[in-house]
């Protein structure tokens, strides 16, 4: 997926890690190819953490990485909670 915030142009890829134990969407910004942050489910806790690689980048960035982990992660509540 793509996004484009102040003429800068991101994407995220959706994947599942085996040694933490759940599913991430990482955004790597298209200028230099690299991760700008990481947004990782875990499905031992059943919550989301945001991981930042960067220092400084646009805040709408981070806005729409955490509404596109909402809508393709697993839910953040604990089954067990209900």
């Amino acid at each position: 997926m793509v996004f484009t915030v102040h003429d800068r142009v991101f994407t995220s890829l959706l994947g599942s890690d085996v040694e933490r134990d759940g599913m991430y969407i990482e955004v790597t910004s298209q200028e230099d190819n690299n991760a700008v942050l990481e947004v990782f489910y875990s499905d031992v806790t059943h919550r989301m953490e945001i991981s930042l690689f960067r220092e400084k980048f646009p805040v709408e960035l981070v806005e729409w990485a955490i509404l596109q982990a909402k809508t393709r992660l697993p839910p953040t509540q604990n089954p067990k909670d209900n």
